[in-house]
């Protein structure tokens, strides 16, 4: 039910230069088409070339009902009006491609679930079957597993039933979840929150609200794409859990307005993250086919200058955060694979800007001369596909081991256990996968090094 509204504060106020940093590229510089001071309310990158996110007025309570979307790569942005409900606005986006998207909608009373086949330009209604036309209806967001399969969570209706819908067909039919198949609500303040969920496979979680009263919040979890649902143990937030960002089935992080949560029980059960470095309070996203999750916004909950706002990223549960840049209002953030990710800002007054593309780089800008020159490979190439990774001195137990195709899909994910530590020798085992090059990544808190691969 709760809407995330953010509270606001413009650069110039704040006195951050409006060139972009080296990590993340600025894009809508050329012929634009968004109006001027939109701020980004939701991300959600498709692909390295497609993205959309929904924008609104950068005013305070102001609401989402239009959104823009590049389909080459972030060079240009379309600006669209999301038509549906005129007194309604947007919750969610989630987009199949760069034509086919589908809206969350909220309104008083009731809500509706959108969908566009031609990039935003119009759009049909497709919860016509009876879907959020209650009083206490509020369609939270909609995300989809495939181009059939979706689902969407609204709040309890009257009788204090969670509202959750789900789709075979793309949107076509919706079918309610029953509520035998469904965690019963704390109370009649528990709610779910715009924008507030998670996915990985078949397998998707969902905070929920409870209207700031000061009692725990949990977090809901489907793993047959929506059909029935659990529900954790009370979390230590309180008031709402506003985003949450899974980086494997076991290990993710949630977070509200000021404190940190993690989980390595699929999250069943939930514990309080203290942390290092900058944990930044805007949004989260888990990078596929890494451990790596990005926060992006501000790290106070008062900014008083540019170094209060910027991006970081964690490898451990939210542990340790490590700076990618610093002096940059990032809004919003999404990735659809290691070298695909957008994030939203604000708009300029002539409507440049307003959105950044991670390079190349981006996370690799952490990398460690020194954990370099502990890292050897060898035989490399390899005919068989087994290597052996030669380590220096100083490279701890539960350093992170990872292996990349040249796809930038994970094949192999393991620690270093004490006895390859104490002999400085670990096998890596491709022996199962194809001819060819592969990327292998040390990752630890102080930094990273990777190493060329090639399987003959």
């Amino acid at each position: 039910m709760k809407k995330q509204l953010l509270t606001l504060a413009l650069l110039s106020g704040l006195g951050i230069a409006p060139q972009a940093q080296a990590q993340w590229v600025l894009q809508n510089t050329a012929t634009p088409s968004t109006p001027g001071n939109l701020i980004s309310d939701l991300m959600h990158t498709v692909s390295e070339q497609v993205a959309w996110q929904l924008m609104s007025p950068n005013t305070t309570n102001s609401p989402s009902r239009a959104l823009s979307k590049t389909a080459n790569g972030g060079a240009t942005w379309e600006y669209k009006a999301i038509r549906g409900n005129s007194s309604f606005q947007a919750a969610g986006i989630h987009a199949l491609d760069e034509n086919t998207a589908f809206v969350s909608q909220f309104g008083s009373p009731g809500g509706e679930i959108l969908k566009t086949t031609d990039g935003g330009t119009t759009w049909t209604k497709v919860t016509l079957g009876g879907e959020f036309t209650s009083a206490s209806s509020f369609a939270n967001w909609v995300y989809f597993f495939d181009a059939n399969n979706g689902v969407t969570l609204g709040d309890p209706t009257p009788d204090g039933v969670f509202e959750v819908y789900t789709t075979s067909n793309g949107g076509r039919n919706w079918t309610r979840v029953p509520a035998a198949n469904l965690p019963t609500p704390l109370d009649e303040l528990e709610y779910g929150l715009t924008g507030s969920y998670c996915a990985l496979g078949n397998t998707i979680w969902a905070g929920t609200s409870n209207g700031d009263n000061g009692v725990p919040v949990r977090v809901l979890k489907s793993t047959d794409r929506g059909l029935t649902w659990t529900a954790s143990e009370l979390t230590p937030l309180v008031g709402a859990i506003t985003k949450i960002a899974m980086s494997d089935a076991n290990n993710g992080i949630a977070f509200n307005d000021s404190d940190l949560i993690y989980t390595t029980d699929g999250g069943n059960t939930w514990q309080s993250q203290f942390y290092t470095g900058n944990f930044n309070h805007n949004d989260l996203a888990h990078v596929p086919g890494t451990n790596i999750i990005v926060s992006v916004g501000t790290s106070v909950p008062t900014p008083s200058g540019p170094n209060d706002y910027g991006s970081s990223y964690t490898t451990d549960n939210g542990a340790t955060w490590i700076d990618i840049d610093r002096g940059r209002e990032h809004r919003t953030v999404d990735f659809a694979s290691r070298t695909a990710g957008y994030t939203g800002a604000v708009t300029s007054a002539s409507g440049t800007g307003g959105v950044y593309k991670a390079s190349a780089t981006i996370l690799s800008t952490a990398r460690n001369s020194e954990l370099q020159k502990a890292l050897a490979v060898y035989p490399n190439p390899s005919s068989s596909g087994v290597f052996e990774l030669q380590l220096r001195s100083g490279i701890k137990a539960g350093t992170s081991v990872r292996v990349f195709d040249a796809l930038g899909r994970q094949v192999l994910n393991q620690h270093l256990n004490a006895t390859a530590v104490a002999s400085q020798v670990a096998p890596i085992d491709l022996s199962k996968q194809k001819a060819g090059l592969y990327t292998l990544e040390l990752r630890t808190s102080a930094g990273v090094a990777q190493q060329k691969l090639v399987i003959q």
